[in-house]
């Protein structure tokens, strides 16, 4: 799914090819509008709180390593009382980007239907096209996956719950009545 600047929910561009020996640092914040929809996007209440303390460095020949750190204040649902809960989420951000034509992009041989992917290893490298590196989509796939899928209170517990309180008086369970059963089958033996 291929989003336009104006579609996209985060735009955080940086240039390619002009860093800083020592690194670029980006300190960036979303607007409101962007965390509107990053709340939609991502199915929250709200966002109040969207920043980034980043650095950007060269990395190989014509590649780029940005790290840093993400904090994000959501707003989400609870699953037990269905009220909104606040959350802050630090995020380590690490990622590194080439060129779409650089040998080090992972590119997948015609001949090969597996994917091989080392769980311990590094992540591999994202693919930008032209001079510049939009960080924006990538800082939300990091808070999305940050996400407490089953967010709750930490005090708030789900009940037990008697689907038959009062049993029907002389109503004899159908265990009751197996038990009775296989007692019967034993003394005829």
């Amino acid at each position: 799914m291929s989003q336009t600047r104006e579609t996209q929910v985060l735009s955080v561009s940086i240039a390619a090819k002009k860093l800083p020996q020592d690194g670029m640092p980006i300190d960036f914040e979303a607007s409101e509008t962007e965390r509107q929809r990053l709340a939609e996007a991502l199915d929250l209440v709200g966002v109040p709180s969207f920043k980034a303390k980043l650095t950007a460095r060269a990395w190989q020949r014509d590649g780029v390593r940005v790290t840093g750190d993400l904090k994000a204040v959501v707003e989400q649902t609870s699953v037990v009382t269905l009220e909104p809960l606040r959350r802050t989420y630090p995020i380590t951000f690490d990622a590194t980007y080439v060129p779409e034509g650089s040998k080090l992009a992972r590119i997948a041989r015609p001949d090969e239907h597996e994917l091989h992917i080392d769980p311990e290893g590094d992540d591999p490298p994202e693919t930008f096209v032209g001079d510049e590196i939009d960080l924006g989509p990538l800082m939300m796939e990091y808070l999305a996956l940050a996400l407490d899928p089953y967010p709750r209170a930490g005090e708030e517990r789900f009940e037990a719950v008697d689907t038959d309180p009062e049993p029907e008086a002389g109503k004899v369970s159908p265990f009751a009545k197996l038990a009775t059963f296989k007692a019967g089958r034993k003394d005829e033996e």
